[in-house]
């Protein structure tokens, strides 16, 4: 259902104490009495946008403890030592209403950029993450039906992962999909994307792109991944990766381009490994395995 946010008028009504500047930041939502922090982030290159609202749950605290502060100070116009004693206690919680409300601001902005980064980026590689890649792929297939551009789509397993964690230990594994990842941002394009789909596996959309281009590009890829050793890694270690690639078909939904672009992997694999096979977006053999569902 739409999330209707509009700027709160009640703010100034309930609070005209409140500072023109903070009022004009807090915002009115259907159905929510409170007031709402309400903040909007664009991504870098994939065109999304995340819209945080945080309603303030204590604001009808706030709003009590404005009017009893009020009362304490016109019970202190009764003596001297009255007023003495309520300004400094209303002074003593003022100033532990704004160390705490830093503090929770401080807390809240640290926490949303754990989220952002955590949501949308692999913790190890710095590559997209699984969920992020996948609601980027129906953005840019749709992207593609509307301007009938084509687009390509990849996944890439490195060979013999098990036995480099087997041999050399998971810390030069996980060197290993780091290099990887590396080796990726070094040959694809600013508007191309890489993200973990789990292990050793990796996706890659080359927006764009049409299947030839596309396999020059991750050809290109996996040549290099051999030719430019990690310093990382140990000098026995020797990488290589399997990658199957497909384009983008008209009716094309996100499982099918995916489970098209599974199976070119799989006949790299089956084929030897260390190569490229590309299935056009036309073709109708029969999957030489069951695609488990990634959906």
């Amino acid at each position: 259902p739409d999330m209707r946010i509009r700027v709160s008028t009640e703010v100034r009504e309930q609070a005209p104490w409140l500072p023109t500047a903070v009022a004009g930041q807090l915002f009115g939502m259907t159905g929510q009495p409170a007031p709402s922090l309400y903040e909007e982030r664009v991504g870098l290159n994939s065109g999304l946008s995340a819209h945080l609202v945080d309603p303030l749950a204590a604001w009808p605290e706030l709003l009590r403890n404005h009017k009893r502060d009020h009362l304490l100070v016109f019970l202190t116009l009764a003596g001297t030592v009255a007023l003495a004693w309520v300004i400094t206690v209303s002074y003593v919680r003022e100033r532990r209403h704004h160390r705490a409300t830093r503090d929770l601001a401080e807390q809240l902005q640290s926490a949303n950029t754990l989220l952002s980064a955590e949501a949308r980026h692999d913790a190890l590689t710095g590559a997209l993450s699984r969920r992020y890649f996948l609601d980027l792929l129906r953005h840019e297939i749709d992207r593609a039906h509307l301007g009938n551009q084509p687009l390509c789509m990849a996944i890439a397993d490195l060979d013999h992962f098990k036995q480099i964690n087997d041999r050399f230990g998971h810390a030069a594994g996980d060197r290993a999909l780091e290099h990887f990842v590396e080796t990726c941002r070094a040959e694809l394009r600013g508007a191309d994307a890489i993200g973990r789909l789990g292990g050793e596996e990796f996706g890659v959309l080359l927006p764009g792109t049409d299947l030839a281009g596309g396999r020059e590009v991750v050809e290109r890829l996996r040549l290099r991944l051999k030719a430019v050793p990690s310093a990382k890694l140990p000098a026995s270690v020797t990488l290589s990766v399997s990658i199957g690639i497909t384009e983008l078909s008209v009716d094309d939904l996100p499982e099918r381009i995916m489970s098209r672009a599974d199976m070119a992997l799989y006949a790299a694999k089956t084929g030897g490994r260390d190569r490229t096979e590309a299935l056009p977006p036309d073709d109708t053999a029969p999957p030489a395995r069951t695609v488990a569902s990634v959906w």
